[in-house]
C-alpha cells in the first residue's frame, strides 16, 4: 500500500511539472473534499479540472476610486489538479495536491481531521495545511510600449472548515468555510512597471458548496462557491469557484 501510495505521488509531480510553460499561473480554490476521512491504510487519488484566482493579474490590476472591485478585474484562470489521500489513523488522513496551470504550477499539502459529531448522517473536519504556486509572466501588450516579465512566487498556509452531510451511501451535500494567509513576491519586473519589485500578503475567504457521488470506489465531485481576496492595494475583489473532479478510494 505504501508503495503504490508513493508511484501515484511520483505522478503527480510529474504531471504538474509537464504543465510548465510561458504564461501565468492559478491558485487552485476548489477542495474536491468531504469531512469523512479515510480509514487507516487507505488510500484515494483523483483529478479535477476548475477555475481559481489568476495570480499575475492579481498583481497587476489597480482599484477604481470608489475603492470596490467588480468580478471582471480579479482574474479567474483554469487548473488541471491531482490529488492523494492517505488514512493515517481512525480520525486522520493526509492529503496532497498539486496542480499545473498554462504557465505555473502550485500545490497544497495538508491534514484532514475528524470532529467528534453525535448525528451519524453528519460529519465535520478541520484541514490546515500550506500552499504554494509559482509562475513566469511573459506579456507584450501590442500596441504599447509597456512590456514586462515577472516572476511571482507564493507560500502560505489555510484553515478549512468542512461540513458534509450523508443522505445515503451515493450521495452526501459538503459546505466548506476556508481562511488561507499566503505572502506573495515579485521576484523581477522590467520596464514601467519595475516599481511593482516587492513582497505583500494575501488574506483570502473562500465559500464553496460541493456534492459527492460516490458509486462504489468511484466517486464524482462538482463544487460551486466565490473567493474573495485582498489585492496590492488593500481592497477587496472576487471570483467564482468553479470545479469538477473524480477519483477512487480503496
Amino acid at each position: 500500500m505504501h508503495q503504490r501510495f508513493a508511484r501515484l505521488l511520483v505522478a503527480a509531480v510529474l504531471v504538474a511539472i509537464l504543465g510548465l510553460s510561458s504564461g501565468c499561473a492559478v491558485m487552485s480554490t476548489s477542495v474536491m473534499e468531504t469531512a469523512e476521512v479515510l480509514e487507516p491504510g487507505h488510500v484515494k487519488f483523483g483529478g479535477d479540472y476548475n477555475m481559481g484566482l489568476e495570480m499575475t493579474s492579481l498583481i497587476f490590476l489597480e482599484g477604481d476610486d470608489s475603492g470596490t472591485f467588480i468580478a471582471t478585474e480579479m482574474a479567474g484562470g483554469e487548473a488541471w489538479g491531482f490529488k492523494l489521500g492517505y488514512g493515517l489513523t481512525e480520525n486522520t488522513e493526509l492529503n496532497g495536491k498539486l496542480w499545473a496551470s498554462v504557465g505555473g504550477m502550485g500545490g497544497r499539502f495538508y491534514v484532514k481531521r475528524a470532529l467528534d459529531v453525535p448525528d451519524e448522517r453528519l460529519s465535520m473536519a478541520i484541514a490546515p495545511g500550506i500552499t504554494f504556486v509559482t509562475t513566469e509572466s511573459d506579456d507584450d501588450d501590442e500596441g504599447s510600449l509597456e512590456e514586462y516579465f515577472a516572476e511571482v512566487h507564493s507560500f502560505g498556509g489555510e484553515i478549512p472548515f468542512i461540513a458534509t452531510y450523508r443522505f445515503n451511501d451515493v450521495v452526501a451535500v459538503t459546505g466548506i468555510v476556508r481562511y488561507s494567509l499566503d505572502s506573495i513576491e515579485i521576484a523581477f519586473v522590467e520596464g514601467p512597471l519595475d516599481e511593482l519589485n516587492d513582497s505583500w500578503l494575501l488574506h483570502r475567504f473562500g465559500f464553496i458548496n460541493g456534492w459527492s457521488f460516490d458509486f462504489g470506489p468511484f466517486y464524482l465531485r462538482p463544487e460551486v462557491g466565490m473567493e474573495m481576496a485582498t489585492q496590492i492595494n488593500g481592497n477587496f475583489g472576487y471570483v467564482p469557484i468553479l470545479g469538477l473532479g473524480a477519483g477512487f478510494e480503496f
